[in-house]
């Protein structure tokens, strides 16, 4: 079996090596990159990757994030000129953990599977001291029961309440998807288009997902993907929901506006752990996966 990992990035330094790194401990055997017009450093670790034979990497300057495009792309790429049988499209901040063995090991156990779907465990800490520490120090806490979308509605995206900080709420999981077939990957990664009938299976693999890592880059990241979504005329305004909510919130109040939406307070932590609504979750950098 040869997997390969899609990996769409835009100014993440401080995360893409061990990104990388970890996916090719995992299983991983080829990456195809796409720098969306990176200027921080990063284009220059992929070239790395690039020049030592594990990567490769196409460039997409476009500032409407036409993410499913792009990624479609890169994982025909894989398949028609790599020879991948599977792709997992990922993101930098996002780290995918077996439960068992390595990533190949659980693809192996779902011969009749075109699509895996995987669940996210969205890490978090208190926005008010995020960035002292250090990502890998701070963001060690997750939602026990994150709270399910049937469960609250908002009628105004951009003004309504959330029930919760956005990164305690059930959010969408991500696909790991066989070649063969494979027509589309979706916005946001979170399914795939096939041109027959498509069976779908959950292994046991869990995705770290760590969003907000310092007050800083979340503000880079809000500003640049609400810059983004605005200009994508493709979409509607229910896709990337929450990068135009904190983009409207930033531009009026500032990023303590939307740090505070996306973070739960030092608080709401020490509540939520005291209730059993909150975990304290070891870190994910063990290189035979959670069971180690």
């Amino acid at each position: 079996m040869t997997l390969a990992m899609t990996l769409l990035v835009r100014d993440e330094v401080d995360i893409v090596r061990e990104n990388i790194e970890f996916h090719l401990r995992q299983g991983v055997d080829l990456v195809v990159a796409i720098d969306n017009g990176s200027v921080d450093g990063t284009r220059d670790i992929l070239d790395e990757y690039q020049r030592a034979g594990v990567a490769t990497v196409f460039d997409e300057a476009g500032r409407d994030y036409a993410q499913s495009k792009w990624v479609t792309k890169a994982a025909l790429y894989a398949r028609d000129a790599l020879g991948a049988e599977w792709v997992l499209n990922n993101d930098a901040d996002e780290f995918w953990v077996p439960r068992r063995g390595n990533l190949k090991d659980v693809i192996a156990a779902y011969p009749d599977a075109s699509q895996l779907n995987v669940s996210r465990w969205n890490m978090v800490a208190d926005h008010h001291t995020l960035g002292q520490s250090g990502w890998r120090e701070e963001l060690i806490y997750r939602a026990a029961y994150p709270l399910p979308r049937t469960k609250w509605q908002l009628t105004d995206l951009y003004e309504g309440q959330l029930p919760a900080p956005y990164f305690l709420l059930d959010l969408p999981g991500k696909a790991l998807v066989r070649t063969a077939g494979l027509q589309k990957v979706t916005q946001g990664n979170h399914s795939a288009h096939f041109s027959d009938e498509q069976s779908h299976a959950t292994p046991p693999i869990q995705i770290f997902h760590y969003p907000v890592r310092s007050p800083k880059q979340f503000e880079k990241k809000v500003d640049q993907g609400g810059q983004a979504y605005l200009a994508n005329r493709e979409l509607p305004e229910s896709v990337g929901w929450h990068w135009r909510r904190w983009y409207r919130m930033y531009l009026e109040h500032g990023i303590e506006a939307p740090l505070r939406d996306a973070l739960p307070s030092g608080a709401q932590l020490r509540a939520g752990l005291a209730a059993g609504d909150i975990v304290r979750e070891e870190p994910f950098l063990v290189p035979a996966g959670l069971d180690a």
